[in-house]
This record gives C-alpha cells, structure tokens and sequence, in this order.
C-alpha cells in the first residue's frame, strides 16, 4: 500500500509553490515600476527614440493589440535583445490607468503617419531636438530640420505626413509661413519655412496623407514676408496635448528615420 506524503512534505510543496508566485508577482511589479502618470514627460519619452527595425518588427507582428505591443516594447527600454516585448498584461494588471494613458501618446505620434514629409531625393537631417537657438531669446528647438542638395526655395515639396484636419495656417515670427495638421489620433504635425503654400488652405479643412501642403523655403525669423536669413530647410514639428500642456513637443528624429526608410524600400520594389 502506498504510503500518503506527510504534513511537512505537502507544507513544503505549498512554500515552494508560493515562493515561485511571489517571484512572479515581484517580476511583474518590477518590470512595470518605470512607468507612472508622469511618463510621458519625461526625456526619455519625449525623445522617441527607436532603434532602426523595431518598428517594422512591431509591424510585422500583425497583432490585432499592434499597440499593446509597441507600448509594451518602448516601456520597456533598453530594447533587449529579444525586441519586441508581446507580454505587456501586466501593465494592465498593475499600472492600468498610466499605461493606457502612455499607449494613447503613441498612439498620436506614431499610428497616422504614412508619408516621408519632403518629395525628393537625398534629403538629410540630423538629430538636433533640444538643440540650443537664438532668435526671440534662448530657447531650445522643438523638431528636426530637413535638407536637400538644391537650396532654391520652392523646388521641394512639402506633403502630409498623415490624414487629418488643417489647424493652423499663416504667418509665425519664428516659422515663417506655416501650417499645422492635426491627426485622427489627436497628434499635431507642424510644418514651417514653407515658401509658399499649395494653395490657399482653410482651417478644417480636410487633408490626406501625401497632399501637397507647399514648398520647402527659408521663410521666417522677422515680420511677415522675410526671407533668406537661414538655409533653405522644412522645419517638422511634432506636439501633443497632455493634462497639463496644451502642446508638449516631442522628437520627430526617429520617425523621420522610419518613414524615410520605409520609403527607399518601397522605391526600390
């Protein structure tokens, strides 16, 4: 007949196993500890910073929750070797409200956008968000700036990064002429030194990804009309409103990056 285990061997199968779902819970809690209410204000978010094909490895996932996903992946920082992170339940189990707060945000940076901004070839720009400027007093500078080989104001055309609404359209001191678009998913994409616009644009008025908005210029820095007082460039601003700001820049580096190269692979198809 075989022996029952005894009190003390079934009392140490229940400690092991409640020490291996403590340490589950405790990973959990500590894989999700990075995110709070105050995320997205933070540099690290701010910067978007995403390493060359992890986008398209997220994309590639085909994911019905893509966005859970994504999220899941850049909360995780540090981008471990594995890439995408799929688990990210326990962001909902443990930090529900941040989390999804911090998904929305993604969501309004990276979900509308399809076009590169600028029709032409051997566009360069270089990281320089946060970069120290002058004009109108120290401040520091809020997007990225695209060049091209030809420096003839007008030549290059400036098309919509995503669908959406026009916003704001017209003169700035520091943008020159200007217009701003604002997304499905509630991001404003700002567009700025135009030369000149496609053609007379209407606040609310609709705009698809890909619509011309003008031409790439070196209007700006001075009443309206002044032109010439630095390099033919598009200045690509990216903004969203948060509880506490009404427009938080963030970095347009990495998704210049992204939709640049997903436009060379897409030319050479």
């Amino acid at each position: 007949m075989q022996e029952r285990p005894g009190r003390g061997v079934i009392l140490l199968l229940f400690l092991i196993l409640w020490v291996m779902a403590l340490t589950l819970v405790l990973e959990e809690r500590s894989r999700v500890s990075g995110i709070n209410e105050n995320s997205i204000y933070q540099e690290s978010f701010r910067r978007q910073e995403l390493p060359s094909g992890l986008y398209r490895q997220i994309m590639d996932t085909k994911a019905k929750d893509v966005w859970d996903v994504f999220t899941a992946t850049m909360a995780r920082g540090s981008f471990a070797p594995d890439g995408v992170c799929t688990d990210y339940q326990p962001f909902l189990k443990y930090k529900k409200k941040e989390y999804l707060q911090l998904r929305q945000s993604y969501q309004a940076i990276w979900a509308d956008v399809k076009y590169f901004p600028v029709a032409g070839e051997d566009i360069y720009f270089e990281d320089t968000y946060g970069a120290v400027r002058e004009y109108g007093g120290q401040r520091t500078h809020e997007g990225t700036d695209l060049f091209g080989p030809v420096t003839e104001p007008g030549y290059y055309p400036v098309v919509s990064v995503t669908d959406g609404v026009a916003e704001k359209i017209g003169w700035l001191p520091l943008g020159g002429y200007r217009i701003g678009i604002r997304s499905p998913h509630g991001g404003y994409f700002y567009y700025a030194h135009l030369s000149e616009y496609d053609h007379s644009f209407k606040e609310g008025e609709l705009v698809q990804a890909g619509d011309i908005l003008g031409y790439m210029g070196n209007t700006g820095y001075g009443p309206k009309g002044t032109k010439g007082r630095f390099p033919v460039h598009l200045h690509v601003g990216i903004y969203l409103r948060t509880p506490r700001m009404q427009e938080m820049s963030v970095d347009p580096y990495y998704i210049l990056k992204m939709l640049q190269e997903r436009n060379s692979d897409l030319q050479d198809r």
